[in-house]
């Protein structure tokens, strides 16, 4: 007999040894590499124990093998896997021909052509900074040279994540505090592991981060004597990954005023991270950014990227600093690379000035918002009803759902669930990877799913295998 989850409730009791247990591709790929298969909140098992005399630093011994690395492994293994896990932008959306042509357009100049080619800045190309500059300007609905004077304070990095690496690098010793979402970025939270830094969760709703447990939290923390260790809070403001969800407009300004407010032994920083900024599928502006709130420029840091709203391949982002960090990052970044990619800012610079990103991101805001619509469909056809114990996020924009099901069901990849995914052919990424270690354990009842690679209808087939994997695993006990 077929059993719909959607009507299992969690006050009956669930069992999961209705599935047969099969050793997972995960932990195939595991094995073949040497990496233990142990479950852990984020990441598929630390390095081997090194011995104290090995040459490697502190901070490679306690790096984990990154979840995504093994997800990728997982999907090479098996082609016909469809997967909803990848965070990869739609393969036929990439803006090949306005490349080209910007790309030959900056070498056939004279002077920019051999410029583009050679060495640049630290910080950045000035052009590209000035267009960044105008992009803030245009996106947060303000008089063109309002944002001017904010300039020399921005940098280009290498993706967004380069700045996620080197605002870490800046602020964190080993015991340092960073409050984070729960859940959030499982990828920020392998950056904080290297640096030896406690991340501890913050409760989220449908409005993002709630402010009155980020204040509970920071009572809690300054109650142990541990305020002087907080160095940040990183919020996820617009269309989150993993959950799709958005900081709410009325929390902006006070959370400024929050990280202002408790910043009482040092500078509480808050790095906002604005990824997907853009990618908007409601009619309507979207809320102005954290950083527009931090009046005096000393709280935020913006972080933004090109990599969803034009392409990856440029692998080109950038932050706002407030004016503390701006020596101290560009410093570390100079230790990095001299500087990012100068033909990639200058061949992004002329496509913001000649308008083709904006035409690109208003196609993808189109393709996306259909694929998520979807997604929704398929899933409220297969686990809808108004019994149901499942639930799932509505994004407004960005390329992420967060799907739950009852606590006791285990999503995690060493889970019966996990592997009966893997044989009906479809991959999610496991939720638990998305939750800090502090205050409790990861959840494990979670699974981000994606909707940017898969067409359509491979898009409705993923969902049909995981409804079926979860019938099948579950059994309702009398």
């Amino acid at each position: 007999m077929t059993r719909v989850i959607a009507n299992v409730e969690t006050s009956g009791g669930v069992s999961l040894d209705a599935c047969p247990t099969t050793l997972t591709l995960w932990q195939r790929s595991l094995e073949l590499s040497g990496v233990s298969s142990r479950p852990q909140s984020r990441y598929l098992g630390p390095l081997p124990m090194t011995p104290t005399t090995s040459s490697l630093s502190a901070a490679s011994r306690r790096t984990s093998p990154p979840v995504i690395s093994s997800l990728m492994q997982a999907a090479l293994a098996n082609p016909a896997l469809i997967s909803l896990a990848a965070g990869f932008v739609d393969q036929e959306s990439l803006p090949a021909e306005a490349t080209a042509r910007a790309v030959a357009e900056v070498l056939a100049h004279p002077v920019d052509g051999r410029r583009a080619l050679q060495y640049g800045t630290t910080g950045g190309d000035a052009s590209l900074r000035s267009e960044i500059i105008r992009l803030l300007e245009h996106g947060e609905g303000v008089a063109r040279g309002a944002y001017e004077h904010v300039m020399p304070r921005v940098v280009v990095t290498q993706g967004s994540q380069q700045l996620l690496y080197l605002v870490a690098e800046a602020l964190l010793d080993p015991g340092d505090i960073v409050l984070v979402e729960s859940p959030t970025y499982f990828v920020f939270l392998g950056v904080l592991e290297t640096r030896g830094a406690r991340a501890i969760g913050v409760p989220v709703d449908d409005g993002g981060m709630r402010l009155d447990a980020l204040e509970a939290t920071l009572a809690e923390i300054e109650a142990r004597g541990e305020l002087d260790r907080v160095k940040l809070i990183y919020t996820i403001s617009e269309h989150s990954n993993p959950t799709g969800l958005s900081l709410a407009e009325d929390r902006r300004g006070p959370l400024v005023e929050l990280a202002k407010r408790w910043s009482k032994h040092r500078p509480i920083y808050i790095l906002e991270d604005a990824a997907y900024r853009g990618l908007s599928y409601i009619d309507a502006p979207e809320p102005h950014s954290v950083w527009s709130f931090d009046a005096t420029g000393d709280t935020v840091i913006l972080a933004r990227t090109f990599s969803k709203t034009f392409s990856p391949g440029m692998k080109t982002g950038f932050g706002v600093l407030p004016e503390a960090l701006v020596r101290p990052i560009l410093g570390l970044k100079g230790n990095h690379d001299f500087g990012s990619s100068n033909l990639n800012q200058m061949v992004l610079a002329r496509l913001l000035a000649d308008g083709s990103y904006a035409r690109q991101v208003e196609r993808l805001k189109g393709l996306y918002r259909a694929k998520r619509d979807v997604m929704l469909a398929a899933l409220e056809t297969h686990f809808g009803g108004t019994d149901s114990t499942v639930r799932w996020t509505v994004p407004a924009g960005g390329l992420f759902v967060w799907f739950s099901v009852p606590e006791g069901v285990d999503l995690g990849p060493l889970g019966s669930v996990w592997a009966r995914c893997q044989e009906e052919g479809v991959l999610y990424v496991p939720g638990q990877y998305a939750f800090a270690n502090e205050p409790m354990a990861p959840e494990t009842n979670h699974a981000r799913l994606c909707f940017g690679v898969p067409e359509e209808t491979d898009l409705y087939e993923g969902v049909r295998r995981l409804a079926t994997a979860l019938a099948e695993c579950l059994d309702p006990v009398a």
